[in-house]
């Protein structure tokens, strides 16, 4: 019993640490989505990024300027402008019955800690008395399927992205219980050792902001089995962190990716 009441506190107060890490301490999600995609209208996408998926929020001023927001429909490239919330991009055409992609290609931001616990947009050597520096390089891509649209030509292609999931069947015919082999590259290639981890929008709700309802590593061919168990939509994050080149510059580059669709 005493090692019961030992163990009730030492998760209490493990639980009460993660509530208090200041949010700059955890890298931001980010992913794609597009609401109520329709056949003959624009199609309008919203960027999500902080903490709280699947929670949209403004993107911070400051950072906005480095997102690089478009879509890829069955045509190629289509050019999105930003809107009112400035997480909301539009296009100027109407959306045919098919599968586009919105993808978000951010410029890498250095991200430095100071002596004081903040953080700001600069080198460690630009920061006196940093005490950690990384080179943060996002990705986001999210599968929109207008009209149930399921073809899996667009949804399967690579997009040359720094690093990315890709899905090796659409996942609109994927239902809850059934296996999607996803795989994860890096400049292109297969990365093999990548942790890839997912969860659903209510999952959060169930379980806690930084809950995961799927982790797995990828295999030697960058590969994972996913098995989604829930209907809705979903988010999948893969990273790969390496040493910055460039001692006392900086000390880390973060490259992360995620991937975004709905299972129905």
């Amino acid at each position: 019993m005493k090692n019961f009441k030992t163990m009730t506190v030492i998760l209490a107060l493990a639980a009460m640490a993660v509530l208090v890490i200041p949010p700059a301490l955890r890298a931001h999600d980010m992913w794609g989505t597009a609401d109520n995609p329709t056949v003959g209208q624009p199609l309008k996408a919203n960027i999500g990024y902080g903490h709280h998926y699947p929670t949209l929020e403004n993107i911070p001023d400051d950072e906005l300027p480095f997102f690089q927001v478009y879509a890829v429909g069955p045509d190629g490239k289509i050019d999105l402008t930003n809107g009112s919330p400035n997480y909301v991009y539009t296009s100027k055409d109407n959306l045919a019955k098919s599968t586009y992609l919105v993808i978000a290609d951010v410029k890498p931001i250095y991200w430095s800690r100071t002596p004081g616990g903040d953080w700001n947009m600069k080198r460690k050597d630009e920061t006196p008395g940093a005490t950690e520096c990384g080179l943060y390089i996002e990705g986001a891509k999210g599968i929109v399927a207008v009209d149930g649209d399921t073809s899996a030509t667009l949804a399967t292609k690579a997009q040359g992205l720094p690093i990315e999931i890709v899905p090796l069947s659409h996942p609109g015919t994927v239902k809850p219980g059934q296996k999607l082999v996803l795989q994860v590259l890096y400049q292109g290639k297969p990365l093999p050792g990548a942790e890839v981890k997912a969860r659903y929008g209510g999952y959060a709700a169930l379980a806690g902001d930084t809950a995961q309802a799927y982790a797995d590593t990828t295999d030697q061919d960058g590969k994972v089995t996913f098995v989604p168990l829930a209907a809705g939509d979903w988010i999948v994050i893969a990273r790969n962190k390496t040493a910055y080149e460039g001692p006392g510059t900086c000390d880390n580059t973060d490259y992360g990716t995620s991937l975004h669709f709905d299972i129905k």
